[in-house]
């Protein structure tokens, strides 16, 4: 008796010590490469950084821009300003990489072979300066369908945050106000030759950045699709608005000009 628990006892002594020189599976991995590169899933899954705002529901219940007509000459004689830079990021044939203050997030590009196959892939389209976000848009192709979503990225707090599109492919790029306090953005409805959608963000304090642009004002045109945006003030934009009409066996565009004005 004595014989066979001093062998029991032998086997479990043995079966300890191979589990501690034993790695554990769950053995952390490099924290140094994740730390200063991440792909770009990283991004929407890590929903702490992530801020989706331009829900339709939220708007419904926010206040509706209202629009008068102005003539072509009011709408030329606002100077235009440039908001956005094409500052150069790193990249090669297959990626781009944007340089945070906390990570390096890394891009592969979007590429439409065309026809019924597949693709998905992101774009760069620049870099506000006033307000340090980049710009991003996600595209993807199914079945010759094409969708998207535009994104911001911030470069000091690395928030992302995405503007929800009205229709199935992206928002236009947003266009600040002079002293930045609101962004302006358009939807031109796909199939459509005198539909848009507008929306207007407030943008608020950094020090919240969960809160830093929010829903403020929007409006649905079934009268004109849009053309360009210029802002007069920080609660005055100006609009090119257009109706296509089929004559002489070809599309044209007919224009007209509005403004509105928002407290």
């Amino acid at each position: 008796m004595t014989r066979i628990l001093f062998i029991i006892l032998t086997i479990v002594a043995a079966f300890f010590h191979n589990s501690k020189s034993q790695k554990p599976d769950f053995a952390p991995k490099n924290k140094l490469s994740t730390k200063n590169e991440i792909g770009h899933d990283k991004i929407k899954k890590d929903t702490t950084k992530t801020v989706n705002i331009g829900f339709a529901d939220k708007f419904e219940k926010l206040p509706k821009l209202t629009f008068k007509s102005i003539t072509e000459k009011e709408f030329q004689s606002i100077g235009r300003k440039s908001y956005i830079k094409n500052l150069k990021v790193e990249e090669n044939k297959r990626f781009f990489y944007i340089q945070t203050a906390h990570e390096k997030h890394k891009f592969k590009k979007y590429k439409d072979d065309g026809g019924s196959k597949g693709w998905n892939g992101f774009e760069y389209l620049g870099y506000y300066p006033a307000t340090k976000l980049f710009a991003i848009a996600e595209n993807s192709t199914t079945e010759s369908l094409g969708f998207g979503e535009l994104f911001l990225l911030n470069s000091s707090n690395n928030y992302s945050y995405n503007i929800i599109s009205f229709g199935d492919a992206r928002v236009e790029l947003p266009i600040p106000s002079p002293n930045n306090k609101y962004f302006v953005y358009f939807y031109n409805a796909s199939y459509q030759h005198k539909n848009c959608d507008i929306g207007v963000l407030k943008i608020n304090d950094k020090a919240d950045p969960k809160k830093y642009l929010r829903e403020y004002a929007s409006y649905q045109s079934k009268d004109f699709a849009t053309e360009e945006i210029v802002w007069k003030s920080d609660n005055i934009f100006l609009l090119k608005g257009y109706e296509e009409i089929y004559q002489n066996g070809k599309w044209t565009k007919k224009y007209k000009y509005y403004l509105t004005e928002f407290k």
